[in-house]
């Protein structure tokens, strides 16, 4: 095999630059940036949920109007920390990062055979779909502009080993954000509202950015 020349080599790698990966506080300042301008856009076109208006009247109520939007944002910010520990080559992911998903799945799951157990199906639907299509479009629209805009400031920057992992994570923790964002708003705290159109929109995010990575 010929060598290429000295100076060739050194003429192809004298511009060349070290990327700075960006920096986990970066990162969560992009995130909450995000979080912000989705909430402006929920609670300035939506409005927020009657019950918030008040937090004294919402933390005395027996459903408590706070722990969705909080459980959700438990889920985008540790979903965010799984994928800033996945942005380095020696990075891995914590499961118990991803862990909030899994438990609003079964929690929600498990509410909901309760209430079919004790009231049938007619009791456990009852509420309707009410605003289903407007709290899956807001999720997933703000969820994908949200990973077109930080893809090239952060996801390009990194040196993952697993960059398909990585971006997955990124968009649950957008995505879950964006839920979180809609929740404040969202009047819907039946178990089968939360399996049928926040997890799902969720899940479309997922299928999305999977399919973008490839």
């Amino acid at each position: 095999m010929v060598k290429p020349p000295r100076d060739l080599i050194e003429r192809l790698t004298e511009d060349l630059r070290p990327v700075k990966p960006l920096s986990a506080g970066r990162l969560l300042g992009l995130a909450l940036v995000f979080a912000a301008v989705t909430l402006i856009w929920v609670l300035g076109i939506y409005g927020m949920r009657p019950e918030l208006s008040d937090i004294e009247a919402a933390l005395t109520q027996t459903r408590f109007a706070l722990f969705k939007p909080l459980l959700w944002g438990w889920a985008g910010l540790s979903a965010l920390h799984a994928a800033n520990a996945l942005s380095r080559p020696e990075g891995r992911c914590h499961w118990s990062d991803l862990a909030p998903l899994p438990l609003i799945l079964i929690s929600q799951a498990t509410g909901l055979w309760w209430a079919v157990a004790h009231g049938g199906w007619t009791a456990a639907l009852k509420g309707g779909f009410g605003g289903a299509t407007l709290c899956g479009l807001t999720i997933i629209v703000s969820a994908c502009v949200a990973m077109r805009l930080i893809t090239p400031l952060w996801l390009n920057r990194t040196a993952s080993s697993q960059p398909r992992l990585l971006r997955l994570t990124a968009a649950l923790g957008f995505a879950t954000l964006a839920a979180a964002a809609y929740a404040l708003h969202c009047p819907m705290d039946q178990p089968y509202y939360t399996l049928s159109v926040y997890l799902p929109a969720v899940g479309m995010v997922l299928l999305i950015e999977g399919w973008q990575g490839r």
